[in-house]
């Protein structure tokens, strides 16, 4: 079991290394096979496709800044694991009653082929979502975000530091099993930037837990 332990901790390191999209398309072709650990299907072309739509909304200024979150994030800097959506924080307008108002970016979207499910858009068969960054965590996470480019198509994804933040604070199961993929892809995580994130955001213990039962 410890060599096969070990076989499978290396594979997701060498995998955590290749091209964003080149996880992507492992991932879809790995669902195509019914391999039973991966979630969903996904696709590099519509997630490609989507960010020169966000990359045209910053030119549009429909908003001033976007960022890639949730497990596409996760995919960007561990090993391939597939995710149901594509999530973005962008920072949501504000009614004078204080609600939050995404609508402009809605029709935005809807106005360059997106179709509105529930939550969700749908554009080239991908769903996607727009996170709000309005709340301090989030909205750190947004500004320093880092500017990435694939395929010659830049975009901005949240930093790793704030990926775990983000993935500390929401502390569902997936969420937790995200943490570890990471972990167990030999990401690169930058201590010295990340325990000051936890400390400004109350996060410590929950960090904390997570080493404890990765080792207990």
């Amino acid at each position: 079991m410890g060599r096969i332990s070990e076989s499978k901790n290396a594979e997701l390191v060498r995998s955590a290394k290749l091209p964003f999209t080149q996880k992507l398309a492992l991932t879809a072709a790995a669902s195509r096979n019914a391999d039973p650990l991966v979630l969903s299907e996904s696709f590099a072309d519509p997630v490609i496709e989507i960010i020169k739509l966000f990359n045209h909304a910053l030119k549009q200024r429909v908003f001033e800044r976007y960022a890639l979150a949730g497990g596409l994030a996760v995919e960007y800097y561990g090993a391939p694991i597939n995710t149901v959506d594509a999530g973005f924080l962008v920072v949501f307008p504000e009614t004078t009653g204080g609600l939050l108002d995404p609508s402009s970016y809605i029709e935005f979207f809807r106005r360059h082929g997106a179709v509105a499910t529930g939550e969700y858009l749908v554009l080239h068969g991908m769903k996607f979502q727009m996170i709000p960054a309005n709340s301090p965590l989030d909205a750190e996470a947004l500004q320093m975000a880092a500017s990435v480019s694939e395929k010659a198509i830049p975009f901005f994804v949240v930093t790793l530091e704030h990926l775990v933040a983000l993935k500390l604070r929401a502390w569902r199961y997936k969420d937790r099993l995200h943490i570890n993929h990471l972990l167990d892809s030999g990401v690169a995580l930058d201590t010295a930037r990340l325990l000051p994130i936890l400390e400004r955001h109350n996060l410590e213990r929950r960090w904390q837990q997570l080493l404890a039962e990765r080792t207990g």
